[in-house]
Order: structure tokens, then sequence, then C-alpha cells
């Protein structure tokens, strides 16, 4: 049983409390204190400061896991966990764009894999139309079936991707990072073709903290030596780099430095919402774009 002077670790609504002191998450933008869970317990309390309860994020999403699915590695908290922080990703850029929920009628998941970031949409818009596409063909036939969503196999070449247009939101998580820059640019005229006047779309980028990444190798990345200082020295030169995976052609590692986002990529009709650095997972980068014609 917690002691009812805090609130137990687990129930305390991070993000929430963060919303609600603004300050606090200045301090924690400034590295001034590590997290709003720890103003809290040494300040918050004391100064009064207001907090929610962390809700059941599970409430009303399906917890099926495709045994299929590679993202999934056996820790359900974690999975699921990536998945709701995505739906924070969709939720800020909304709000970015002065868009309601209610208003989100029709919804696109590329690549949507099997449905981990798809279940957490489906409760946040219940009522919007969703479209699941992705190249593995099973993901997209999962998602079919246990999220109800419109079921489209995607293609390698970006623009012969069969997809309809009078989308209000597109999200695209994890895709750029592996592609090199005329194939995000591809993608990105693709997004423009499928949004509706409006339409607002989040997509994800490695940024300058995989950069640290990379020098320090405390993460893998599937690249030999040779290929992470060739994308290293690509990004130090131009502010993008990319490689293929060994044995990979046209799909491999980026990396995309803040100002290529706001150089290369925004083209007439985009309206710049934000670029939030370690945004979706404290990882990547997360864009957010509003399509205006």
């Amino acid at each position: 049983m917690c002691a009812r002077i805090l609130p137990c670790r687990d129930e305390f609504d991070e993000e929430a409390y963060l919303q609600l002191n603004p300050d606090v998450a200045a301090a924690i933008e400034a590295k001034i204190v590590d997290s709003g869970w720890q103003h809290f317990t040494l300040h918050g309390v004391r100064e009064k400061r207001s907090w929610k309860s962390r809700p059941n994020r599970m409430a009303g999403v399906s917890s099926a896991i495709s045994v299929n699915d590679g993202m999934f590695l056996g820790n359900r908290d974690h999975y699921f966990d990536v998945g709701e922080k995505a739906l924070h990703c969709i939720e800020r850029a909304l709000r970015e764009g002065r868009r309601l929920p209610d208003t989100i009628k029709r919804i696109l998941d590329l690549p949507c894999g099997h449905g981990r970031v798809l279940r957490f949409i489906k409760k946040a818009f219940p009522h919007a139309h969703l479209t699941a596409c992705d190249l593995n063909a099973d993901g997209v036939a999962f998602c079919a079936e246990a999220f109800g969503a419109e079921p489209i196999v995607s293609l390698k070449d970006a623009a012969a991707i069969p997809l309809p247009a009078g989308f209000d939101l597109i999200w695209c998580g994890s895709l750029l990072t592996h592609l090199s820059s005329d194939q995000g640019v591809a993608f990105l005229r693709l997004f423009q073709r499928a949004l509706a006047p409006g339409g607002i779309l989040v997509f994800t980028l490695h940024g300058r903290s995989y950069e640290e990444t990379l020098v320090s190798g405390t993460e893998p990345t599937g690249l030999t030596k040779e290929l992470e200082a060739s994308l290293l020295s690509q990004y130090r030169e131009s502010g993008f780099g990319y490689v293929d995976y060994p044995g990979q052609p046209g799909y491999g590692y980026s990396l995309a430095h803040p100002s290529y986002v706001v150089s290369r990529l925004l083209n007439p009709g985009w309206r710049f919402l934000s670029h939030h650095e370690q945004g979706w997972n404290k990882r990547q980068d997360v864009v957010a774009l509003q399509w205006q014609s």
C-alpha cells in the first residue's frame, strides 16, 4: 500500500505534472532537475503543486500482440510504453496545429508494423477511420483484424503506394530514420498528396543524440565501424548522413540535424509546427508539420 502523503511513482502522471507546471518542464530542459517526479518529491509537495494520477493506459486498449511482431522483445511494459508515448507526440502536434481531436476523422499509420502505436491511436480517436500501411503484409493484416483498420500493403517506391487522399493525421514513426535523403523527400511528397488541407504529419528522425550514441558506441547500430565513420562524416559535413545496412540496399541508418529539417524538408505548402529533439521515448526526434495547400 502507498502512503497517501505522496502518490506511488507508478501512479504519478509525469507528463500531466509538466503541463500543469511549465516552469518545471523548463527546469528539466535546462538540466536543473532530472524529472517531474524528482521535482515533485523534493519541492512540489511542499509547494502544494498540482498533480494528477496516471490513468490506466491500457483501459480500452487491445493488449493483443502478434507472435510475428518484431518490435516485441518480451517486455510488455516497454512495448506498450513506447506505443503510448507515440500517442503523446501526436496529441502535442494536434495542440500545436490547433486541431481538436474530434476533427480528426481519417488517420494513417505508416509504417504500422503490428500495431504497437495504432492500438493507442484507436483508443484516442475511437470514431476515426484508421488506415494501416506497411511493407510487412502480415503486420497490415493483423492491424486490420485486431483494430479494424483499412489494410494497404506498402511499396518500396513511395510514389507508387496506393494511398487515398483526405487524411487528417499521419503518424510516421521510425521510417525516415532508415531512409536516404531522396527517399525521405519522396515520402513527404506522398504525405502531401494524402493529407487534407489542415492535416498534420508527425514523423521521427535520428538526431543529435544518435550522433552521440555512434561516437560513444553505447548502443549497437548494425553497422560496421567503416559505415559508422562514413555516416558521421556525411552528417557533420552537410547535416544529413545515410548508409545502407550491410546487405540491405535502400534500407539503412540516417542522421538528420535540425538545420537539415528546416533547410531541406520544408517545401512550400508545409506549415512548420515543431521539432522536439528526443521527443519520442527520449530517443528519436519528432517533427510535426501541417499541410496548408
